[in-house]
């Protein structure tokens, strides 16, 4: 005997009344590929003009963290996924926190008891750890044998007797093939009999994550529910609690899983994994989430550079792969340094201060300030680059680099040094583009290359043998500090 659960279309039509939720587990800061499932419902739903919401899955009480919690909220919050019902927001189909719905699903587990769906497990954890050796012993796959299944009420009465607090387990069907159709990977298909009757609610009294999972996605009237490839395993058990329960079965998507470049599960070995700590890093958020929309889906008309509302406009579910994708760190950072580039200049300048806070920005006027942001910028790749970038501005004197060293002690950075401070005093540092210029013919005449002449100038007012543009760095630093600079070398 077979049955098939209802199909359900690749495409997108009959869209209304979209709910979709992203259930993050408050055991850990918010990880980027959770956050590339939140962003994917998000997308979907403001394609469609649905709802998305945040429902905090923290049943697991030992592991979970309320400042875990918060960093789910603040992470989803900077990438701009705000949701429409939630813990902090409300809405029509709270509490939105497991751990507050408690009360609710031991009557619905009672509720498939009585049905014949579900019967109560008093097998001991030392039964069931025998159960899994025999299977290993005779080399086959581990399903639960149904031992409780017909128990008597004399028999259950027994157990109790002896202390034995029962686990409640769902009745899974023989011989009967589950089947949906994915809206990422197509037709699914899986037999009842690899499955095994599957506990609903532990014997302390709390739900199982596939029983929760199905009471809340059914009580909050999620009909579309995205997530990652991991949970395919899961569905066909939900499938059959939403059947016995007499629900609709909601549509399921399940995406590819994130790799590193090394096609190895990405972990802190490869770098950031958390949302949080690439913000701490210096990405802004907006190129966090381009990038991420990119893992797995293709805008229709190539640009890969768009803000999300342009790419929920052009979101379409089916049209994501339904393979895996790799975390390319690089293709990040050059996303993270075009998106650099591209913001105004004033809001940059804001963005990138918790980046200086080593340094006294009271040294600086607002336009100095800005002034050197805007020849900074260039190279950024991270907000956090400006850090070391821009550490000559700063104090009397720049630390001599050994390679800027090199240039000073020389013979021609000497010559240069000091015919500079001949001059300086009658050098217009609001013009020093026509100044500079003419500075270089003039040693150039003498067979010293402009290169070496500005190295010379940069090395001893910088310390290094790169950077900003010079006139630039000359006019924020201003004429005292500059001529004290290459004073100071001079020997």
């Amino acid at each position: 005997m077979f049955f098939r659960c209802k199909m359900i279309s690749n495409g997108e039509k009959e869209m209304d009344d979209i709910r979709v939720r992203i259930a993050p587990s408050p055991s850990g800061n918010l990880h980027v590929g959770t956050a590339r499932t939140a962003l994917f419902n998000y997308l979907f739903a403001k394609k469609n003009n649905g709802k998305f919401v945040l429902r905090i899955e923290d049943t697991d009480l030992e592991r979970s963290n309320e400042a875990y919690t918060q960093n789910i909220f603040d992470s989803l919050k900077a990438l701009g996924l705000n949701w429409d019902e939630g813990p902090d927001v409300g809405g029509n189909y709270g509490p939105y926190k497991q751990s507050e719905r408690f009360d609710i699903y031991p009557k619905y587990a009672q509720m498939l008891v009585e049905k014949g769906f579900a019967y109560e497990c008093f097998c001991t954890q030392e039964e069931l750890e025998a159960e899994k050796e025999e299977s290993v012993k005779n080399k086959t796959a581990h399903v639960y044998s149904g031992r409780c299944r017909n128990l008597s009420e004399e028999e259950k009465e027994k157990f109790r007797q002896e202390g034995r607090k029962p686990s409640i387990r769902f009745h899974v069907p023989k011989d009967k093939e589950i089947v949906f159709n994915d809206l990422v990977k197509g037709e699914l298909k899986f037999n009842s009999n690899l499955i095994g009757d599957f506990v609903i609610m532990k014997s302390n009294g709390t739900p199982t994550y596939n029983f929760a999972v199905v009471i809340d996605d059914m009580l909050m009237k999620i009909n579309h529910i995205i997530r990652g490839e991991d949970h395919i395993s899961n569905t066909p058990k939900q499938i059959l609690i939403y059947e016995a329960l007499g629900a609709e079965v909601p549509k399921f998507g399940h995406l590819g899983m994130i790799l590193a470049p090394d096609r190895s599960k990405l972990s802190k070995r490869h770098g950031a994994t958390a949302v949080s700590e690439f913000v701490e890093k210096g990405y802004l958020t907006e190129a966090l989430v381009n990038f991420v929309a990119l893992l797995g889906w293709s805008p229709s008309d190539g640009n890969e550079i768009k803000n999300v509302e342009e790419i929920a406009q052009d979101f379409r579910i089916n049209e994501v792969s339904s393979s895996n994708s790799v975390f390319e760190y690089d293709k990040l950072n050059w996303m993270n340094s075009q998106y650099i580039k591209k913001l105004d200049l004033e809001v940059l300048a804001e963005k990138l201060k918790p980046y200086l806070t080593q340094y006294n920005l009271e040294e600086l006027t607002k336009e100095q300030y800005l002034k050197m942001v805007e020849i900074t910028r260039e190279p950024l790749t991270l907000l956090s680059d400006i850090t070391n970038d821009v550490k000559y501005f700063f104090g009397e004197y720049p630390e001599i680099e050994e390679e800027a060293n090199v240039h000073i002690d020389s013979e021609i950075g000497q010559t240069v040094l000091k015919e500079v401070i001949k001059r300086i005093d009658d050098w217009n540092f609001a013009n020093l583009h026509e100044i500079l210029e003419e500075f270089r013919s003039y040693f150039k005449e003498q067979g010293i290359k402009a290169k070496n002449t500005m190295l010379a100038i940069r090395s001893a007012v910088t310390g290094r043998t790169r950077g900003a543009d010079m006139c630039g760095i000359l006019e924020i630093l201003g004429k005292d500090k500059v001529k004290k600079r290459i004073q100071k070398v001079i020997k």
